[in-house]
């Protein structure tokens, strides 16, 4: 294990880059690698991938990005092909991350990924620390099949063991984000900006957490945003594909004169499903159009079982999902439709949608399989029309959730069954 430099100035002295303070012509140590006609793969392509891209094309890159929660619409305008994980692995040059900290994405870049990458590719992280495995990381530096890291992100901050960061190949820094000069004068102009506008005209502008609602109303639109925020999430997890357009339709008084904010909830619940930070009322439809999501929103007059609804649907990959909501007194968000089939269920919690042949014998063999595993089942809501039916389940948070809905997937009546989590 190498060892660490215990002082800057020990740092300094081992460091090539400053052996001229020093007095010392070390030219030939000094032999590094052109970015021109190197690929680099970006793995998250949002606002920030794409800004990285603008920046590499001039240094004549050729680029590759994942991301599967972003249209291949949306790539294209950026000039930018838009391919599977294993392929950026195995062609990259030079490898940059950009994706939120998620289940699906904690040491995406592992002992086996890290094989499968191109022999001496170099790897810069300023997403999350949790991204990479850093004992493999290391492992794939040492033998030689990553050239070397740069990284101001780590799993543990600071970080307590000092195998990586104390690798030649790796340059390591704390992750100081927005600090410069700059940055922090803006966030003063910004804040002060926005205390004289409500000063001045009683207007709060770019606020996460107070909508644009005259104080006397807000107490009535507040179930109905945490309703569109819900609804946007759970569509967006039972899609599970790259988002392509949402609908949103609103029907009813209160909805209607109210859409504005109400779809920018669904929107940041959406966006939310497969963003870990950074969505908020504010940002949400700045951030859609940034990813090529379409939106499409509209009005409707036609009488429905319930005052106020709101529909959501969401379309990607091939594939469509429809989910509508309301809100019961007092305050209780409620499914009131299921891809088109009338149903009444919570919306909350960790939730199973499923779609089955409506037969008998279909939710006894459901509740039994999941008992096997130990899932208990809080609420169980049915629906069904000629196409068939429909299920919500309300079901107990479980490490052994995944593996029993896998096999409740595996029954003959069961067309699909997916986990949501609000």
């Amino acid at each position: 294990m190498p060892t660490i430099p215990s002082t800057w100035d020990d740092f300094e002295h081992r460091t090539p880059i400053h052996v001229l303070k020093r007095g010392v012509w070390e030219k030939k140590k000094l032999t590094g690698t052109e970015l021109r006609g190197k690929t680099l793969g970006i793995i998250g392509f949002g606002r920030i991938g794409r800004e990285v891209a603008l920046r590499a094309r001039a240094f004549g890159m050729e680029i590759l990005a994942h991301d599967p929660f972003i249209s291949a619409r949306a790539a294209e305008a950026a000039g930018v092909p838009l391919v599977a994980l294993d392929d950026v692995l195995a062609q990259s040059d030079f490898l940059t991350l950009h994706v939120p900290a998620l289940d699906q994405t904690r040491h995406m870049l592992n002992a086996t990924s890290l094989a499968c990458c191109r022999k001496g590719v170099r790897i810069v992280n300023t997403a999350r620390g949790e991204l990479i495995d850093e004992a493999a990381l290391a492992g794939a530096i040492e033998s030689g099949q990553v050239a070397g890291a740069a990284l101001d992100v780590f799993e543990t901050e600071p970080p307590r063991d000092q195998r990586l960061a104390g690798l030649s190949q790796v340059v390591a820094t704390p992750h100081i984000a927005a600090s410069t000069t700059e940055a922090q004068e803006l966030v003063g102009v910004e804040i002060a900006l926005s205390v004289r506008d409500y000063l001045s005209e009683g207007l709060v502008r770019n606020a996460v957490n107070f909508p644009s609602v005259a104080p006397e109303e807000f107490p009535r639109v507040r179930p109905y945003l945490r309703l569109a925020q819900m609804l946007g999430s759970a569509v967006a997890q039972w899609l599970a594909a790259s988002p392509e357009s949402i609908g949103i339709r609103y029907y009813g008084p209160l909805i209607t004169q109210h859409e504005t904010i109400v779809g920018t909830a669904v929107i940041a619940g959406a966006l939310s499903a497969f963003m870990d930070t950074g969505v908020t009322p504010v940002n949400a439809r700045a951030l859609a159009a940034q990813r090529g999501l379409e939106v499409v929103e509209s009005r409707s007059s036609r009488p429905r079982d319930f005052v106020n609804i709101i529909s959501v649907k969401l379309r990607g990959g091939g594939r469509e999902r429809w989910l509508e909501g309301t809100v019961f007194e007092p305050e209780s968000p409620r499914i009131c439709t299921l891809d088109g089939v009338s149903i009444e269920a919570p919306l909350g919690g960790t939730l199973v949608l499923m779609g089955n042949d409506d037969k008998p014998g279909v939710i006894g063999a459901v509740g039994s399989t999941l008992g096997r595993h130990g899932v208990n089942i809080a609420s169980f809501s049915l629906g069904r029309d000629e196409r068939g039916a429909v299920s919500v389940l309300g079901v107990d948070a479980s490490a052994n959730l995944e593996p029993a809905v896998a096999e409740v997937r595996k029954l003959d009546a069961v067309r699909e069954a997916v986990v949501v989590r609000l």
